[in-house]
């Protein structure tokens, strides 16, 4: 322990008021100098085989460890709502933001305590492998088509996101037009393959296409949107990220060309990783910030997070709203597939009431 370990100890005692009271001081002095040092000798000794400064129990500061979509870090979301949830519980939140697929495996290697992600499928078979405790949906937006503002492709007009991409892949093969791919194994990523699969393409040939047109990227949905303002081209994107960037004036030849297809529904759910399995994680404050992400508090805080003039993102933890939101991605109200919902006693907020699809700009 370094000598400024041991002198807060110190001054921890010698500053308590109770050691400076009148009574104290004369004949007691002698035994009060005594008892001071005998902390500081039992501060050094103890806290230095055990790796820690003595500390009160109201000053230790826990430690979270997030994995989460970069949808969430990126659009500004985390950095909005967790430091009331740190002040509150008195913890440090570490967050690691990467596609959905890796944090999925963060948490399958009791990397991380608990994970914000938003791919379904996949989390359905964390949660059933036994690697998450319960799956717990939290709140949702939508994917959109993002492209040049022109939108030289029309992908407006499509009748759905299927036909959207069935323009992109023509005009990209007849090197008319470009598309950016996460790439990543992202939950984004994943709804990208998605659609495609609706055309006839599965990931193999997708992950074939020439690169000329089709930009694997490997990267972050912020990153994304960069290359396509540079590059003039096309991507999916949630539109919490796409407004964030808008408001930042990052992409100002980009806009979103193509919204509205119910397909495109992005839900977020919360799930701590399984203590049975990874002792180590802190189960406590994983279930502790579950909680709390589907209270009223949590709920509320999430839906009055705006940029660009819109809200980015809508709760839907109560028990109307997740039914809802179950039938769009074609979920199982069965609890014991591991799907969870916050079953709140308060009242439905009105953002939930229905799930608007944002209109094209």
């Amino acid at each position: 322990m370094s000598s400024s370990g041991v002198i807060e100890v110190a001054n921890c005692y010698i500053r308590e008021p109770s050691l400076c009271s009148k009574k104290h001081i004369g004949v007691n002095m002698k035994g009060i100098w005594i008892a001071v040092a005998a902390i500081v000798v039992a501060a050094v000794v103890v806290g230095g085989a055990a790796g820690y400064v003595l500390m009160t129990e109201d000053d230790e500061v826990e430690s979270l460890r997030l994995a989460t979509t970069t949808s969430t870090y990126d659009s500004g979301l985390l950095d909005y709502i967790l430091p009331v949830f740190e002040n509150e519980t008195n913890c440090k939140i570490d967050v690691i933001a990467v596609g959905s697929g890796q944090a999925i495996e963060l948490g399958k290697n009791g990397d991380v305590d608990v994970l914000l992600v938003h791919s379904p499928a996949a989390e359905k078979d964390f949660v059933a492998a036994g690697y998450g405790e319960s799956r717990t949906l939290v709140m949702y937006n939508n994917f959109v088509i993002v492209g040049p503002s022109a939108d030289p492709l029309n992908t407006e007009n499509a009748k759905n996101a299927s036909e959207a991409f069935q323009k992109i892949y023509d005009n990209g093969t007849a090197g008319l037009a470009k598309f950016v791919s996460r790439a990543d194994n992202s939950g984004t990523h994943s709804k990208e393959l998605t659609v495609w699969s609706t055309l006839g393409y599965n990931k193999t040939l997708v992950a074939a296409f020439p690169s000329s047109w089709y930009i694997q990227s490997g990267q972050g949905m912020g990153a994304v949107l960069d290359m396509c303002e540079e590059l003039d081209a096309y991507t999916l994107s949630d539109d919490a990220t796409y407004y964030q960037r808008m408001d930042e004036n990052i992409i100002p030849h980009l806009n979103m060309t193509y919204s509205g297809d119910s397909a495109l529904f992005n839900q977020y759910s919360v799930i701590p990783v399984n203590s049975t399995i990874h002792a180590h994680v802190n189960h406590t404050l994983a279930a502790a910030f579950k909680n709390w992400l589907v209270s009223e508090a949590g709920q509320d805080l999430i839906a009055s997070y705006e940029k660009y003039g819109h809200q980015l993102f809508f709760p839907n933890a109560t028990p109307q709203t997740a039914r809802v939101a179950s039938l769009l991605i074609d979920e199982s109200m069965d609890v014991g597939e591991g799907v969870t919902r916050g079953w709140n006693s308060f009242r439905v907020l009105r953002w939930t009431d229905s799930f608007p699809f944002h209109a094209v700009h």
